[in-house]
């Protein structure tokens, strides 16, 4: 007959024996859904082939803009004299801000930049202002407040995957506008330009009756929500 060591039958009797009642294998923790996966009640969809190339070429070109000389992130020489010290202070304070306190320090900074059209500043119908054409001009049209708050957030230390930049239809003023959306812990923020106070962002579930999601894109992807065709067709404005 075979000998066992002592500590292998006493191993053996506590796997067979022993109550399992106290034993819990630990749960595998939930991952978090998509916080930007149904936006303004659409859902959306990474853009494989179907993404406008206009938008694209337009973003592209931002980003290189953005590489190889940013704005911002190292110095203040793309902001106007009088607007450096402002952003200075408020770069100063950012580590110790809360998420939505920041968020609303960067909407209101850039907000009280004026208006103004592509045709008005550039001499083109539509163009994609990178960030230190936006803070040099000290105007810009929707697309230049979202692309430059984009940037503005990365280079205070928001990550890229935390925000996307939303192209939507105002249906009530039948045009096309952009927008920043922000993930934080209290969900999903946007920052418009027509904000008032200028200050104000408004969690997505507000702005459902007041924008239809067309294409949103960051650094790393861009996705689509199949919108009607026409509203594809308007221009951007305010």
């Amino acid at each position: 007959m075979a000998h066992f060591p002592p500590l292998l039958i006493l191993l053996a009797w506590l796997a067979c024996c022993m109550p399992f009642s106290g034993l819990t294998v630990p749960a595998r923790a939930e991952e978090r859904p998509d916080p930007f996966e149904r936006l303004f009640g659409h859902k959306a969809s990474i853009a494989r082939q179907n993404f406008p190339a206009n938008i694209e070429q337009h973003w592209r070109r931002v980003l290189h803009a953005e590489h190889d000389s940013p704005c911002l992130l190292r110095n203040t020489s793309c902001l106007p004299p009088g607007d450096a010290p402002q952003w200075l202070k408020l770069a100063g304070k950012a580590p110790a801000m809360e998420e939505l306190e920041l968020l609303r320090a960067v909407n209101g900074f850039f907000n009280n930049f004026p208006f103004a059209t592509d045709m008005e500043n550039y001499g083109v119908e539509d163009r994609w202002p990178t960030m230190a054409d936006f803070s040099s001009r000290r105007s810009g049209d929707c697309k230049a407040y979202a692309v430059t708050k984009y940037f503005a957030l990365r280079a205070l230390g928001v990550p890229d995957e935390k925000m996307r930049i939303v192209l939507v239809h105002l249906y009530r003023r039948k045009v096309n506008h952009a927008v920043l959306a922000v993930d934080t812990a209290k969900g999903v923020f946007i920052l418009d330009g027509n904000a008032r106070p200028k200050d104000l962002i408004l969690p997505q579930e507000r702005c459902g009756s007041m924008f239809t999601p067309l294409y949103m894109l960051n650094e790393k992807a861009r996705w689509t929500f199949r919108p009607d065709k026409e509203l594809l067709r308007a221009k951007y404005s305010r």
